[in-house]
């Protein structure tokens, strides 16, 4: 065997001292983390509760309950008034369908294409120059 007795006892020393070195960095790598940890109050005793407290509470004991509870409480009065604004309103009036006002052509007397008068103004030969003489301008 090529080892001495005292190399294999340095060799032996030198794996014991490194793991005894890991062991000890672990160790206080955990009692830095169990330092850190807060028990925020774990299992105190229910507290007494006394008038409406103890009323709600009786029916909602866990917080998440009551919170749930007055969630959906203000959750109904939200649908309620939603409902009854829509039930109560009085219904839009239809829009009235506004006339567009006839333009007069100031070339001449001759009428607006969607005037009424138009149509009269067609009838005649004269009236008709006059409208293709506006055109050509």
């Amino acid at each position: 065997h090529p080892c001495t007795r005292f190399f294999c006892v340095e060799k032996r020393k030198s794996t014991m001292n490194a793991i005894a070195a890991t062991a000890a960095r672990r160790v206080a790598r955990t009692a830095a983390v169990q330092a850190q940890r807060r028990n925020m109050g774990g299992h105190a005793p229910a507290p007494e509760w006394t008038g409406i407290d103890k009323v709600v509470r009786d029916v909602f004991p866990q917080d998440y309950q009551l919170a749930g509870a007055i969630l959906s409480g203000y959750g109904a009065l939200i649908v309620l008034a939603t409902l009854k604004s829509k039930l109560s309103s009085s219904p839009e009036p239809e829009p009235v369908a506004a006339v567009a006002p006839s333009v007069v052509s100031s070339d001449a007397g001759v009428p607006a294409v969607d005037s009424p008068e138009f149509e009269a103004f067609l009838e005649s030969e004269e009236g008709i120059m006059k409208w293709v003489d506006t055109l050509d301008k």
